[in-house]
């Protein structure tokens, strides 16, 4: 009988352990690169109310510095084997990961947690779901969108005997304003009046309130570098390297953010006065709102545009929730997704002042905050950037363009066509590939 009994309390007791084991919850790993204070506390946030309603899963939060366009930590982790379940990744680029079989397709998964997709596809802007399907796959849950304007210090244009409530409205005018604006001795820049590529000045933002086009999705083909208005842009740009200094703007720039390198938080200029007019976005407003000193005064306008551009010419960009090839709890993974898709996008949309890429979140920023009215107004006119497999690479070969051309590396027109060159033959493979699958 004690034997029998030393048995049955070894059966009862791996039998308890068993339950515990079983009782764990699933690890998802959550790669973003949200470093921002503001929301990088809003996101830990919303992980931690999954966290608290689902004991079934853990979703572990880890800040992976990245870019726009740059996933070389996740293809090594990737093709390690440890690459996390769920990756923040910019919309725009979701058709090239797709087309390089770097994600898995969603909609699967969410059929199995009982999701409606075409309901919660119905709940996000259009433009927003586009970007995060691929050849007639979901690939992406999209996360925020946005606008952008020009962001004006107000107590910087009383001193520089301008009208604060006059901002300026064409390129003409914002030239004039920002020599005003713009203090130096001798060659060094001590407030600037406005830097063309600063903040969300990117060669879309310019291309676009100038009347260019990038893309002629019939044919499937560039337009950038055949574009008299696209040139013009650019063109123009380079008057501000030249006229103040390429080199000049840089050391302005690099005293503002040079204090990260020692571990301290940048400055911004803009947020102490020194740089007087920046295109940004919709969430940089939490940041003046927070972080701004007392009495600050600023304004918004809509991007200046020559007499032959675009009125109230803005874009919308966003990022997106995606489950990598190899995720180890794909399903898990995407139960996660939808709640932060829904459920802790509306909170991020609230902390932080980004607008939701779920039309309800972006209808609650604009309750909470009137300031946010201008982007609103603006959205439904917005550009959105070519849903094409190689999405990536025309961004970083638009900015290498840019960046030739106003450092005096590369002639604007020969900068536009090398780039326009290298993402036509890129486009032209990827399409070729997905015609023979």
């Amino acid at each position: 009988m004690r034997l029998y009994g030393k048995v049955f309390l070894a059966i009862l007791l791996l039998g308890l352990l068993g339950i515990l084991v079983v009782a764990q919850p699933v690890e998802v790993v959550f790669w973003h690169s949200m470093s921002n204070p503001v929301d990088r506390k809003s996101i830990e946030g919303a992980v931690a109310n999954f966290n608290a309603t689902h004991p079934n899963i853990h979703v572990k939060c880890v800040l992976v510095p990245g870019s726009e366009t740059d996933i070389t930590k996740l293809m090594t982790a990737v093709a390690a084997g440890t690459g996390p379940d769920v990756y923040y990744l910019d919309r725009f680029t979701v058709a090239q990961r797709s087309h390089y079989g770097v994600l898995e397709p969603l909609d699967g998964y969410l059929t199995q947690l009982g999701v409606d997709i075409k309901a919660l596809k119905s709940k996000f802007f259009p433009f927003a779901i586009k970007e995060a399907t691929y050849n007639g796959k979901l690939y992406a849950l999209p996360w925020d969108t946005d606008a952008r304007v020009l962001y004006y210090n107000k107590k910087l244009f009383k001193k520089a005997g301008l009208d604060p409530n006059k901002p300026p409205r064409t390129i003409a005018e914002l030239d004039e304003y920002a020599e005003k604006l713009t203090v130096k001795k001798g060659n060094r820049i001590i407030e600037i009046g406005f830097i063309p590529w600063r903040g969300q000045g990117w060669h879309y933002t310019w291309g676009w309130a100038f009347g260019g086009k990038f893309y002629d999705p019939a044919l499937k083909k560039f337009t950038f570098a055949d574009d008299p208005k696209i040139l013009a842009a650019l063109k123009w740009e380079k008057t501000y390297a030249d006229k103040y200094g390429i080199k000049n703007i840089d050391a302005f720039l690099s005293a503002y953010t040079a204090a990260a390198g020692g571990g301290a938080a940048p400055i911004d200029p803009f947020l102490i006065g020194k740089e007087a007019m920046r295109i940004d976005g919709n969430w940089f407003l939490s940041q003046i709102k927070q972080f701004a000193p007392k009495g600050f005064e600023w304004g918004m306008t809509p991007i200046p545009y020559p007499p032959y551009g675009e009125r109230n010419s803005t874009w919308a960009g966003g990022w997106s929730l995606v489950i990598p090839k190899g995720a180890k709890h794909p399903k898990e993974a995407a139960e996660f997704m939808y709640y932060m898709a829904t459920k802790g996008e509306v909170k991020y949309a609230i902390d932080t002042a980004h607008f939701s890429a779920l039309i309800e979140g972006t209808k609650k920023v604009v309750e909470a905050d009137p300031d946010q009215k201008l982007f609103a107004d603006l959205l439904p006119t917005a550009h959105c950037r070519p849903v094409i497999p190689v999405g990536a690479l025309l961004w970083d070969k638009l900015t290498d363009a840019w960046n030739y051309a106003l450092y005096g590396k590369k002639t604007p027109e020969q900068a536009l066509r090398d780039a326009q060159n290298e993402v036509q033959a890129a486009l032209d493979k990827a399409l070729a590939e997905e015609k023979s699958k």
